[in-house]
């Protein structure tokens, strides 16, 4: 008799191992959600009528946005549409990327172009400039307000892969001559 006790507790000890094991808690640094039973009151059922509290997934990494765009001189007819082969960027003003983790300016460099790259998609964006005394805006004709200038609000959606969104241009002209 004792030996057959000892075969069938040899022969379930693989599944009291797995069964245990099953029940640990997530080891640290795991990704696995830790669930909980809803701590109400005992039924006749037991545990198994109660509700489990897990906690949300984490959010899946969504792609990286770069803007982009030209602070330019808008020649006559002051038409609001950078032509590179006639009119040149205007360098060293400030452009102002203003988001979900606050605002960064970006100086125009010598031919009027501005980047701000590595940005999380699934947000939106104000793009403003920071005029210099003394200038007209001419682009964008209309939308986000911004100090001293009219800027653009950029909705991005949740995105798979990265991407880039060109031509948000801003044009103005002197008004010496």
């Amino acid at each position: 008799m004792r030996g057959s006790i000892v075969v069938l507790a040899l022969a379930i000890s693989p599944f009291v191992a797995t069964v245990s094991k099953a029940q640990d808690p997530a080891p640290a640094g795991s990704t696995r959600p830790m669930c909980q039973n809803d701590p109400g009151a005992p039924s006749p059922s037991g545990d198994a009528s109660r509700t489990k509290k897990c906690p949300a997934p984490p959010p899946a990494d969504t792609a990286k946005v770069t803007i982009t765009g030209t602070l330019f001189f808008d020649l006559p007819p002051y038409d609001a549409v950078f032509d590179p082969n006639n009119e040149i960027g205007i360098a060293g003003w400030y452009v102002v990327l203003t988001g979900p983790a606050g605002s960064s300016r970006f100086m125009t460099d010598w031919t009027g172009v501005f980047s701000f790259p590595g940005l999380p998609s699934g947000a939106t964006y104000t793009l403003c400039v920071e005029p210099s005394a003394g200038w007209t805006q001419t682009a964008p004709t209309s939308g986000a307000p911004c100090l001293n200038s009219v800027g653009y609000t950029i909705a991005v959606p949740v995105l798979a892969t990265d991407s880039t969104i060109t031509d948000k241009n801003l044009g103005f002209y002197s008004n010496t001559p």
